[in-house]
């Protein structure tokens, strides 16, 4: 082999053996300090991509946890209200059962009719104000829900980490209001009026009211009014009604809008039919009406039941799929980390080896560097 002094072939392996045992020592180094595998697309392109799906699953799984979590927690305040509303309903079977028997006068029926009323009352109470982040629950109006207050409203509850109609589990929760409930004493259908003669109205057992022509052609004017079962009720939304299907609306909702009265009718119609609640007034004024009560009563009691039957059950139905999420959550990260995260044995010992090879190829490159100071005892001579 030429002695040659321009190009140091031992210089420049021991250099190229150097600089890739010096990459090799940095990725072990940064390895070990992140406590991953991967740090960079280029340490593993297709486990890139799967650790970030892998995340997104993780990451969704468990807010779909506390999803399920929030659900049950709604579930409970409902549950918590329905427990009273039995209660309640517990005591006014007392009551009416107490009613009933013909030991009780009048004045004992009378003082029985009050207390079942405020009971009542209390019902209708709870039913309007049990809510969950501003959620009625129990109210038929059952406000930021998919309900439109027809006296039911859907939950549903998002409990996975995709978009599919499987990870959501859907409930429904009626109204518990006292009137749905039929507890909430007794109601007369009480007459109504007609056409541009809307201004005072006898009272009846059982009549409607038809509304026909164009109201403003008819002279309808602000303040115009109707007298039902004695109460003047006013709409001053009667004036700009150009039609009798208008007119049919505005006084609908007048009625409404008092205490004692509830109005209804078809939205494209034009009659009405209302309703007066007297309350428990006369409700146990003799057996008869007293064990009426009791039955209905006993029907209250069974929807309340059938409804609380149904929420436990979704209840319980969300502890499985916490369990079972929860399980999800532990086995994907474990996946996970199989393929992210740094093998410290075998990371310690590859640093180990390079820097033994880093030491061996630097002091390779000076005895090489060194090696070609023989020549110089040639030109010595």
């Amino acid at each position: 082999m030429a002695l040659t002094v321009a190009t140091n072939a031992g210089a420049l392996m021991a250099k190229a053996a150097a600089s890739s045992v010096n990459k090799s020592m940095e990725t072990s180094m940064e390895r070990l300090s992140t406590g991953k595998r991967i740090n960079a697309a280029a340490d593993d392109a297709a486990g890139v991509a799967i650790v970030s799906r892998l995340t997104s699953e993780i990451r969704g799984t468990n807010q779909a946890i506390r999803n399920a979590m929030d659900g049950q927690a709604l579930l409970d305040t409902a549950e918590g209200a329905h427990i009273e509303i039995t209660d309640i309903l517990q005591r006014m079977r007392e009551i009416a059962i107490q009613a009933a028997n013909d030991t009780a006068n009048s004045d004992d029926r009378n003082q029985l009719e009050t207390e079942m009323s405020n009971l009542s009352t209390e019902i209708d109470r709870i039913a309007q104000t049990t809510t969950w982040a501003g959620k009625e629950l129990l109210n038929g109006v059952l406000t930021g829900s998919t309900g439109s207050g027809s006296g039911n409203a859907s939950f549903d509850f998002h409990i996975g980490a995709r978009t599919k109609a499987a990870d959501t589990i859907t409930t429904t929760i009626s109204s518990m209001r006292a009137s749905v409930l039929s507890v909430n004493g007794q109601t007369d259908v009480i007459a109504t009026g007609s056409g541009s003669a809307i201004t005072s109205i006898a009272n009846s057992n059982s009549a409607t009211v038809t509304i026909t022509g164009a109201v403003v052609a008819d002279g309808m004017t602000a303040g115009q009014s109707i007298v039902v079962d004695g109460v003047t009720i006013t709409t001053a939304a009667l004036a700009s009604a150009a039609t009798a299907t208008q007119a049919a609306a505005a006084l609908h909702a007048a009625i409404n809008a008092h205490a004692n009265f509830t109005s209804t009718y078809a939205a494209d119609a034009t009659t009405l039919a209302v309703t007066k609640t007297k309350g428990f007034e006369g409700a146990l004024h003799d057996k008869t009406n007293a064990l009426a009560q009791v039955d209905l009563i006993d029907t209250a009691l069974t929807t309340i039941m059938t409804q609380r039957a149904k929420l436990g059950a979704v209840s319980n139905r969300l502890d499985h799929t916490v369990s079972n999420l929860t399980n999800t959550v532990s086995n994907l990260s474990a996946g996970k980390g199989r393929i992210e995260d740094a093998d410290f044995a075998a990371e310690t010992t590859n640093l180990a080896r390079t820097q033994i090879l880093q030491q061996a190829s630097t002091a390779m490159l000076a005895q090489a560097n060194a090696s070609k100071q023989n020549v110089l005892s040639l030109l010595q001579g």
